[in-house]
């Protein structure tokens, strides 16, 4: 299992459990049929069946006792007990539960193992019909965490992670917003084997790296508005990379589509023909979206300063007389963009970067928000195009 699977596992759990979050008042009767039928109810709106051994109460809490959830495209896998604490019954048939425990995961697939545990969301709400035609008709919950994570290969672990948290904010219908920090990131590359790439990591100081990662964005239901403020990657002794974006037309309407496509390449049994399909669909759909602007910088903490001095030592020189030689060559090797004003900007960056490494930052920023459809024309027809039609900018140490 690869760490994105098991990571849409885990979104899958936690789609799981707020969907399901809705149980009687303990001074109303609960009848489990009626309880499996809601619970079917809202999976089913978004393409998902849920199957569970038992169903148990105690007090206001449920526990739904070996569940398992098959999602389009994925087939059937086991969530594990899901424990709901403080349930309660609103006022018009929805429910509310304050807190939702996931069982551990331990998934194993070949040679890979991914373990998670200390999983758990608070604050689930789920509407009395749910629907996915706004955002009060949708399950949610208003907060998550979870413990230590581990992703292990042939028993040596290569991954681990101390624990991770975030917040959903919704403001009813007209939009969310969605924070989460994840602490105690350790890549282990000692267990990297290939011989250039050990050798690599060894001399540049890089046997273990250890950081953290941050998420900030927000979404406006009408306009679609995806705002990704803040996808940052910290890492010791190496850097911060952070990207952010904002795109147009990613509403409700296109996310019940996108929905759609999906379900239905997956209950296609001829794959080719589902992902032509699929396919066709995308780029359909793509036409609704507008690019606003995106930016990716990277502030350094020491790489820079250790990667010239690796690259130096292959040539007989310093890393700072490697970094003189790269700035002499930058105008030939340009050159070939034959883009004179992105040339210029990039020579310029790059002079001052390499003097003084602190920040390099490459932004995308048209004066007008510019739709895929034409960003895909320019690309297929001109891609030097894109420099202007997306105002591509590029700039050091600011």
């Amino acid at each position: 299992m690869t760490i994105h699977h098991a990571c849409r596992r885990l979104l899958s759990a936690t789609m799981l459990t707020a969907a399901v979050a809705a149980f009687a008042s303990p001074a109303l009767a609960l009848d489990a049929d009626s309880f499996a039928a809601k619970v079917t109810e809202v999976l089913a709106v978004s393409n998902q069946k849920l199957t569970y051994a038992a169903a148990e109460l105690e007090g206001d809490t449920v526990t739904l006792v070996n569940a398992r959830l098959s999602l389009p495209g994925t087939g059937e896998f086991g969530a594990g007990d899901l424990v709901f604490d403080g349930v309660a019954e609103t006022a018009d048939g929805g429910y509310t539960a304050e807190t939702v425990s996931i069982d551990d995961v331990n998934a194993t697939v070949e040679d890979t193992t991914v373990s998670m545990t200390g999983l758990e969301m608070s604050g689930l709400t789920i509407p009395a019909k749910p629907t996915l035609d706004s955002l009060t008709s949708m399950a949610f919950y208003d907060g998550f965490s979870m413990g230590p994570m581990t992703v292990t290969v042939k028993g040596e672990k290569v991954f681990s992670l101390a624990g991770a948290e975030g917040t959903v904010t919704r403001d009813g219908d007209a939009g969310m917003d969605f924070e989460m920090t994840a602490n105690g990131i350790l890549i282990d590359l000692s267990q990297v084997k290939e011989p250039k790439t050990r050798d690599a990591l060894d001399k540049l100081g890089y046997q273990k790296l250890s950081g953290t990662l941050a998420l900030d964005m927000g979404w406006e239901a009408d306009s679609g508005l995806l705002d990704m403020r803040e996808y940052a990657l910290t890492l010791d002794d190496v850097g911060k990379l952070d990207m952010s974006f904002k795109i147009t037309g990613y509403t409700l309407e296109f996310a019940k589509a996108l929905q759609e496509a999906q379900a239905a390449a997956a209950a296609n049994p001829d794959k080719k023909a589902a992902d032509q399909a699929a396919g066709i669909a995308m780029l359909g759909m793509m036409s609704r979206l507008s690019f606003v602007d995106a930016s990716i910088r990277f502030d350094d903490a020491s790489l820079t300063s250790r990667a010239l001095s690796f690259a130096g030592a292959q040539q007989g020189v310093s890393g700072e007389q490697m970094g003189q030689a790269l700035k002499g060559m930058l105008p030939l090797m340009l050159g070939q963009l034959n883009m004179p004003a992105l040339q210029q900007q990039i020579s310029a960056a790059a002079s001052t970067y390499l003097d003084n490494p602190q920040s390099l930052t490459i932004s995308a920023a048209p004066a007008e928000p510019v739709g895929f459809p034409m960003i895909m024309g320019a690309g297929m027809g001109d891609p030097k195009q894109l420099v202007d039609l997306l105002g591509v900018t590029v700039s050091a140490n600011d």
